[in-house]
């Protein structure tokens, strides 16, 4: 067994209820995590098969997962994008990375199709296959509970899906635990096509590291200079809702306003949902194994229309995207379709942005007002889009179609819905900050999954750095000024790079990289990796592979989609309506820049400007040019 790995990588055909491993050892070029997910992804030939319930999963595992680097936990979800028809990757936290890795595996392709409902067990290095007939129809509390009654409850973790992916809804998710989501592409659906309800792993066996007492030191390195990073403590006084929603920690952070209409709400209007209003119901704060930050919040609160709430989680995401991108303003109505989504497996961005698609469209008269099951479209009608969202998890009345996210949905209702359905490459949008930060918008435009700004995003513009930290480390010394477009496009292109680095070696990218750009840089993060692995190589090789594994996700959704520059665009209402107030007043995109912002993203990654495509000296520069697909 190779220092820093586990061993295996475990092959499973659900249609034959068969197993069989392969060691790490052959696969240690791609590292882990992220980049070792999509190798594995591109080499089955049931990726290029439309029927979902034969498409291959793939979960990951870095090699700093379940060692003593802090935050050294997330798992690494690869698959077939069922919104886009393209690539799909996702990198959630909680223990399931770390129990699978103890459990002895290193990554788990999954194939076929069960023919009846199941549960994957991974323990003692050794995989098994239990009924899973009772757990079927139960929400991930449920689940929880459920396993962690039959298991071992200290060693045991799981992923995931609730009644939405059962069901085969587009915008269901895989859950890790209780509030932790693999979202984007409808990975919760995959499992729910291969009758798959769950891994659970129930790992005992620490994994052996290369240099284990230095890497232990490197870790309490990072924790001082954890707990003296601003960022850092801005995350651990209010997790994400704190930094980034309801006006964020500056009070002037964008948000989304009605179907994104604008990106600015007055203080007032938003206050109520904001962290410190949240505070009277916070009964603990929640993290991952090792975190030093526990960013998720564990609220309840007894409430008029809903009972009793107890739910963890509520990052920025839900806070925007659930309220102020759905007018709902009501404590009690955001915690409940908070809790809905993470409960029934969906993935609040694409919840949000099928919901606000829907509420625009009954504005404008192409849907009713009133629909089947006492659902009313209206903003703000908390209670109403809960019923909504319940609609989403059974398959019934509008829910039904809004189950497969609004590019979908617009294609079935017509009528030129289509204007109102905010979508990239047909993953539904739930974003801030479009309209005035530039290389985040970017980032957005170019996600190789389609709609969602961890890729190349970098909070750099946020996070206000000076001219002379950008040029240091970017060589942008722009990069701070969100308003700037020059050199946004190499911005953009080198934070791809490190958030593939980052997801492949199984860190938390909160704090590595991106709010706070003083802690893991590249040459930091191969330094670890060859005390956890024997693996040497410079930061800058190592960047080299996070854009390597980026190109490999650009080709593939290529091959498999279509996508190319055309693509890499946000729709036209961030470019024709400006921002109606605030620190941003009048913020919008100028078509023309943006041009010149792809231009220099394409040619920052060796890609062909005119195609916005890795052509042959790319693929090459890549190692990419012989690589067997499929």
């Amino acid at each position: 067994m190779p220092d820093g790995y586990s061993g295996s990588i475990l092959f499973v055909n659900l249609t034959d209820l068969s197993f069989r491993t392969e060691p790490t050892e052959s696969y240690r070029e791609w590292i882990g995590g992220r980049s070792l997910g999509l190798y594995l992804l591109s080499r089955q030939p049931e990726l290029y098969q439309d029927n979902p319930a034969q498409q291959p999963v793939v979960i990951s595992m870095g090699p700093l997962v379940a060692g003593p680097m802090l935050m050294g936990v997330r798992t690494a979800v690869s698959a077939r994008n069922l919104l886009s028809r393209g690539i799909s990757y996702s990198n959630v936290g909680g223990d399931f990375g770390v129990r699978a890795r103890m459990a002895g595996f290193d990554a788990v392709v999954i194939t076929g199709c069960s023919n009846t409902p199941v549960c994957l067990v991974l323990e003692d290095g050794q995989a098994r296959f239990i009924p899973a007939g009772d757990l079927w129809g139960m929400g991930i509390n449920s689940l929880r509970t459920a396993l962690l009654n039959r298991f071992d409850p200290e060693h045991t973790s799981f992923i995931g899906i609730g009644p939405a992916g059962e069901r085969g809804a587009k915008i269901a998710c895989l859950m890790v635990d209780r509030a932790h989501a693999a979202g984007w592409g409808g990975s919760g659906a995959l499992f729910g096509f291969k009758n798959l309800k769950a891994v659970v792993a129930t790992g005992k066996t620490p994994v052996a590291f290369f240099a284990p007492k230095t890497l232990i030191e490197k870790s309490r390195q990072i924790a001082w200079r954890l707990h003296s990073s601003e960022a850092a403590a801005g995350l651990t006084r209010g997790g994400t809702h704190k930094m980034a929603a309801a006006g964020g920690i500056t009070g002037v952070v964008p948000t989304a306003v009605r179907n994104i209409q604008d990106e600015y709400l007055p203080p007032e209007e938003h206050a109520h949902l904001s962290e410190e209003t949240f505070r009277q119901w916070e009964t603990g704060r929640m993290g991952c194994t090792g975190c030093e930050i526990r960013c998720l919040h564990y609220y309840e609160m007894e409430t008029k229309n809903y009972g009793h709430l107890s739910t963890e989680g509520m990052h920025a995401n839900s806070v925007r995207g659930l309220g102020d991108n759905l007018g709902v303003h009501t404590p009690e109505d955001l915690l409940a379709l908070h809790h809905l989504c993470n409960d029934s497996g969906m993935d609040v961005d694409g919840v949000a942005s099928a919901l606000a698609f829907a509420l625009e469209c009954a504005d404008h008269g192409l849907l009713d007002r009133d629909q089947p099951g006492g659902v009313r479209l209206e903003w703000g009608n908390g209670p109403g889009l809960a019923a909504l969202t319940r609609q989403i998890v059974t398959g019934v009345g509008l829910g039904e179609v809004l189950g497969d996210g609004p590019a979908e949905a617009a294609r079935r209702i017509g009528k030129g819905s289509e204007k109102y359905a905010l979508t990239v490459k047909g993953v539904g949008i739930n974003e801030q900050g479009i309209r005035s930060h530039r290389a985040w918008a970017l980032g957005v435009m170019t996600s190789t999954r389609g709609g969602g700004h961890l890729g190349g995003s970098p909070q750099a513009e946020n996070r206000r750095i000076s001219p002379e930290v950008g040029e240091q480390l970017f060589g942008v010394p722009s990069a701070g000024i969100p308003s700037a477009y020059e050199g946004k496009g190499k911005l953009a292109a080198w934070t791809e790079g490190i958030k593939a680095v980052v997801d492949s070696l199984g860190l938390c990218y909160f704090i590595y990289g991106w709010y706070d750009v003083s802690l893991g840089n590249p040459d930091e993060m191969a330094e670890w990796l060859y005390l956890a692995t024997g693996i040497q190589m410079t930061g800058k090789e190592l960047h080299w592979q996070g854009l390597r594994t980026h190109t490999l996700e650009r080709w593939l959704s290529y091959r498999l989609a279509g996508y190319s520059r055309k693509d890499d665009r946000v729709p036209s209402r961030f470019y024709e309506v400006g921002n109606s107030g605030g620190a941003y007043a009048g913020a919008r995109l100028d078509e023309k820049e943006v041009e010149h912002m792809l231009d220099e993203y394409y040619t920052t990654l060796g890609w062909e400007a005119e195609t916005g495509l890795p052509g042959p000296e790319a693929m090459k520069f890549y190692g990419l040019d012989g690589l067997e697909i499929g």
